[in-house]
């Protein structure tokens, strides 16, 4: 009897701390994410940008470029946005050239998660859907208050 009342007494501690739980919350199981009110700039299916971009736009200089870059087969050419720098920042993202035809590529939600942007695009039409075949460039850019933080973007079916 004694054997038992020190096993127990020994026990119960081992018990009791291998069944507890931390109550205190880690930023990489439950991020903070806050939503971002964005301005969409620009959606086409015609940008003229042939490779994979993702980049944010800091200085009305680089957003001319772009602008001419994707101008530069249209006639009349679309308005280049005059942006305020010093309060916004704009992102630009196209996927390249693609195989199908497209109406542009939209944004859902922009949200600050932990240290970094993410951008989240509208689910559009699958491949199959296309009744053409024809080699495009989409891209969406958009317009937000100023983070300076990096940004990745996700597809509809990522979240």
């Amino acid at each position: 009897m004694f054997r038992n009342i020190i096993f127990t007494v020994l026990c119960l501690p081992l018990f009791l701390l291998s069944n507890c739980k931390s109550t205190g919350n880690t930023t990489s199981e439950n991020p903070t994410t806050e939503g971002i009110p964005f301005t969409t700039l620009l959606s086409d299916s015609q940008s003229n940008i042939q490779q994979p971009t993702k980049k944010v736009i800091t200085a009305q200089q680089e957003l001319d470029a772009i602008f001419a870059k994707v101008n530069s087969t249209r006639m009349p050419g679309i308005p280049v946005p005059e942006v305020d720098f010093s309060t916004y920042e704009v992102f630009l993202y196209s996927p390249g050239e693609v195989n199908h035809g497209t109406q542009g590529i939209q944004v859902a939600t922009v949200a600050k998660t932990n240290n970094k942007i993410e951008v989240t695009l509208a689910a559009n039409k699958s491949q199959g859907d296309y009744v053409t075949t024809v080699m495009s460039q989409p891209c969406v850019m958009i317009k937000y208050k100023k983070q300076g933080l990096p940004v990745v973007v996700k597809t509809a079916a990522e979240n």
